[in-house]
């Protein structure tokens, strides 16, 4: 299947490569039709997608039938179980899909399941609400739309989208509260970058 670029996946090569250091067992939540999967395979022991969209899913499988290593979970990834402690892993990324879900237990719930001693990456959007949130988009527009002209993006891919309604502050806040110690920057194409490193002794 092809590939294509959006603001979503403009973060695939960071995020492969800070995966490739960990290697091991990659959970991708929301992984839509399954292109950051698709990069991951050749990275890790094990790639895992889950994502509610049947459709998704399905073209998902089709993009990951040469990898015997892929496996595709359609479902409601709030309910999925937790694993055994061998059994979690390594890197859990998330692009564009934690606003679909409820913040905090979709948070949690990727604590539970990451590795002691592993990292969650979320690549996320967020509502505009403070002064500050318009001003800094604002400023994006322009150099958004000229990156947009040269890398041929695609808007419409055939997921599910839905308007972010939680603010950067929100997300801070709650990330403090379920993961201490979580970094979050504003990065471009209007989004930002969750990252945190769950400490070894969590188990």
């Amino acid at each position: 299947m092809e590939t294509y670029w959006n603001h979503n996946t403009a973060f695939h090569h960071e995020l492969v490569a800070d995966a490739k250091t960990r290697g091991g067992r990659v959970l991708d939540v929301g992984c839509g039709e399954g292109l950051l999967l698709e990069r991951l395979a050749p990275v890790a022991r094990h790639i895992v997608g889950i994502d509610p969209d049947a459709k998704a899913i399905e073209r998902a499988r089709a993009r990951l039938k040469s990898s015997p290593n892929a496996t595709l979970l359609c479902g409601d990834f709030l309910a999925m179980p937790v694993p055994s402690p061998e059994e979690r892993y390594s890197t859990i990324t998330c692009v564009a899909a934690l606003h679909h879900m409820e913040l905090k237990a979709a948070l949690l719930r990727m604590r539970q399941l990451l590795a002691p001693g592993g990292r969650l990456l979320v690549v996320g959007l967020a509502a505009n609400r403070t002064v500050a949130d318009f001003v800094l988009s604002g400023l994006q527009v322009l150099p958004v739309r000229i990156m947009n002209r040269w890398h041929g993006g695609v808007r419409e891919i055939g997921v599910r989208l839905a308007a972010p309604q939680q603010s950067l502050r929100d997300i801070r806040q709650a990330a403090q509260e379920v993961l201490p110690g979580a970094k979050i920057r504003r990065r471009f194409y209007y989004r930002y970058l969750l990252s945190w490193d769950k400490p070894p002794s969590d188990l």
